[in-house]
């Protein structure tokens, strides 16, 4: 049976697959002939993290944003939001 930990890893256009290196994967954007990127899975799992870390921050002032537009709403004045 093959290492699962190998398989390869399709998210529509982006997929990873394992590379030569055992300790390597590469990325590939789009079909064939276009650029892939190898590093190691901790690489990875690094730009992951700070993916989620910069979408929580953009929910994170969406939110302050939709809840100043409430409150002044409430208040009737007519104000510029400070987070959009």
């Amino acid at each position: 049976m093959s290492d699962p930990r190998r398989r390869p890893i399709n998210a529509g256009t982006l997929s990873m697959s394992p590379s030569e290196a055992p300790e390597r994967w590469n990325v590939h954007a789009g079909g064939e002939g276009e650029p892939t990127v190898a590093a190691s899975w901790g690489d990875w799992v690094r730009l992951a993290r700070r993916i989620l870390d910069a979408d929580a921050l953009s929910r994170d002032l969406e939110a302050r944003g939709d809840a100043w537009d409430r409150g002044h709403a409430a208040s009737g004045e007519d104000a510029v939001n400070p987070y959009r």
